[in-house]
């Protein structure tokens, strides 16, 4: 049975409805695993490399923060990133985003608050992404949350391997992954 490592956005966890989610649509033919990222990238693409590398991976999905981390992790099968902040330091660079936050989601560690200031911002700066053959990239073309992030995303992967939806703005939402006519669902039944 294949195996998809799911890695959520930003304030998120492992406990995101859209884990399941794709549970629901691709437990029949994928097992779903997902882990908890932080916003520290140097720590969190590490985590992701490893358990990839460990638990046998053969797709890594990400959206927003986690399609970021996804781009950058360097692993050895297919990754997709839907709606990934493709430029964390600026994306993230509001004053909302500031100061003593809380997951919108339970954690694996129980954490429910962490903080988060400007300059944290610095150390998304310099991480390169590692855009291999295998990388594919499915944006939104009404994404409210990080606006028209389309041409940055078109910029980073070939035309055959970049995609737009009118399905979803920037959280997945169960038409995307809809058996048949979901974009991510006909993305991912190719790829694995």
């Amino acid at each position: 049975m294949k195996k998809i490592l799911y890695i959520h956005g930003f304030c998120s966890s492992a406990q995101t409805a859209t884990v399941g989610r794709l549970r629901e649509v691709f437990g029949d033919t994928c097992q779903v695993h997902a882990i908890d990222v932080n916003h520290h990238p140097a720590e969190s693409i590490g985590l992701i490399e490893a358990y990839v590398a460990e638990h046998g991976i053969d797709l890594l999905l990400g959206t927003s923060l986690g399609g970021y981390y996804t781009l950058c992790s360097r692993v050895a099968c297919p990754k997709v990133a839907v709606n990934p902040a493709t430029n964390p330091e600026v994306m993230l660079n509001h004053p909302e985003m500031f100061g003593h936050l809380r997951y919108f989601n339970p954690r694996q560690d129980g954490n429910w608050y962490f903080d988060f200031g400007p300059e944290n911002l610095l150390e998304f700066r310099g991480i390169p992404f590692d855009i291999t053959g295998d990388t594919y990239i499915l944006c939104s073309d009404h994404d409210e949350l990080l606006g028209d992030n389309r041409a940055a995303c078109r910029a980073l992967v070939p035309p055959e391997r970049y995609s737009e939806t009118s399905q979803v703005g920037h959280r997945m939402n169960p038409s995307i992954t809809e058996p048949g006519t979901g974009d991510l669902w006909c993305l991912l039944q190719r790829l694995l």
